[in-house]
């Protein structure tokens, strides 16, 4: 986990800085869209619903992140699509087991997880 350190001294620090803005009331579960691009890229949402069984509630969002997204560079992470999915799961995992105050604010919610736009979600933390 050691070549992922510098992104872990960063990605806190967009998730504070994401969830310094006022969230809407009503979320139930959060969720980090991955994109696959020239890098990969996070994107934060809120969506108001969870399902345990079932990936759609992360399509219906009540808050989405502003750009910039958060980098996860190939030359840190790999090229593979597997290898930034991996690299994403473990930096949020290690996230949420943290004491910051934003990961505190995503361990109210239900549900925390991750996954590329098109594919299926992963958990990376829940509330049971």
């Amino acid at each position: 986990a050691c070549m992922h350190d510098p992104l872990y001294q960063a990605l806190p620090d967009w998730i504070d800085a994401v969830l310094a803005a006022s969230l809407p009331d009503g979320i139930a579960a959060f969720h980090f869209n991955l994109y696959e691009g020239i890098e990969f890229e996070l994107q934060l949402i809120g969506a108001p619903i969870y399902l345990a069984d079932d990936d759609d509630w992360a399509c219906d969002d009540i808050f989405m992140s502003d750009d910039p997204r958060f980098e996860l560079p190939r030359s840190v992470v790999g090229k593979a699509w597997e290898m930034g999915l991996a690299a994403a799961n473990d930096l949020l995992a290690r996230y949420m087991s943290s004491d910051r105050a934003r990961a505190v604010r995503l361990r109210q919610s239900q549900a925390v997880s991750v996954g590329f736009v098109d594919g299926d979600l992963q958990l990376v933390w829940a509330a049971d």
